[in-house]
């Protein structure tokens, strides 16, 4: 996979028009920044270690990373086309504080089963560093997200916009596929 659609596939996963529609928020209607900054460190972090340890994984799973890609693959496809039928996904109750950046912000939001199979899938073909820069250019554009009220036209743009992700997710996943496909 190339750097820029493995870029974009990640863009793509971590869908930050539609992730954004799912943050917890405080009085203005904008995402607690200590909790995006918790959530952000956090999502990269595991990003990195697996992207880190994605060989031997997938070794000591006896999978090769060509079959892992079409499973990646698969997931992306199903998960893209989940984002583009539901467009806003379901409200999660936060944990208080701080701990928000943990549950809903890293996890749903940012370390979706998309995300995390990509994250192997990545590390094994592009390695460490492509995987994490993907990785930040997600999280960076969700946090200029962050700064947009979630209501109004605001949000019926980021629902539009994160349907335009789905579909370029469902592409990426496609692609992943025929890739893995075509190196076993």
């Amino acid at each position: 996979m190339s750097e820029v659609l493995l870029v974009l596939a990640f863009v793509a996963a971590v869908n930050p028009p539609r992730a954004r529609l799912g943050l917890p928020e405080d009085e203005r209607a904008r995402p607690l920044p200590v909790a995006m900054l918790v959530g952000s460190v956090v999502a990269i972090g595991v990003v990195t270690g697996l992207a880190w340890w994605s060989a031997p994984l997938l070794d000591a799973l006896e999978i090769t990373p060509e079959t892992f890609r079409i499973a990646a693959g698969l997931v992306a496809v199903l998960a893209g086309g989940w984002a583009f039928f539901l467009p806003i996904p379901a409200v999660e109750p936060a944990l208080a504080g701080w701990r928000a950046g943990l549950w809903p912000v890293a996890y749903p939001r940012i370390l979706s089963p998309e995300v995390l199979v990509l994250a192997i899938a990545a590390g094994t073909q592009n390695g460490v560093a492509w995987s994490v820069v993907a990785a930040a250019a997600a999280v960076g554009a969700l946090g200029l997200l962050a700064v947009v009220p979630n209501r109004g036209s605001a949000a019926r743009f980021m629902a539009s916009t994160g349907r335009v992700l789905a579909v370029l997710l469902v592409v990426a996943g496609i692609f992943l596929m025929i890739d893995g496909i075509r190196d076993v």
